[in-house]
């Protein structure tokens, strides 16, 4: 995983590894890929360990919101909750029609909204 907290260049809300997004613009894509990859968490969950960004930057915009800083053990069951409701995000935009698709990716396992060929392969 890649934040903020663990060297990478932004902070994340939740869990996932990466969020890939199909749209119309780049900017598009970049918004809705941050929604939906805040979307992949497990709020309350043990294994997710999370700061207030302010203490790791205390220039970020994000204040006193907790930030996702480090990932235990998850079980098969975790990873695919917290897919599921990135993906009920990424279906919402599709429907919306500010996307087009997305694909989740979380410890090996991966979501896919709005490529049918995708889904189930």
């Amino acid at each position: 995983r890649a934040c903020k907290g663990q060297g990478g260049s932004s902070f994340s809300l939740g869990i996932a590894d990466s969020v890939s997004v199909l749209a119309a613009t780049a900017a598009v894509a970049d918004a809705a890929a941050t929604i939906i990859a805040n979307a992949v968490d497990l709020p309350g969950h043990s294994a997710i360990h999370r700061t207030p960004a302010h203490d790791i930057d205390p220039d970020s915009d994000l204040q006193h919101r907790l930030v996702t800083t480090g990932l235990g053990f998850l079980t098969r069951s975790d990873i695919e909750a917290s897919l599921d409701a990135g993906r009920r995000v990424a279906d919402a935009l599709i429907c919306l029609g500010r996307i087009e698709a997305a694909v989740l990716c979380l410890r090996g396992q991966r979501a896919v909204a709005g490529v049918p060929a995708l889904e189930t392969a």
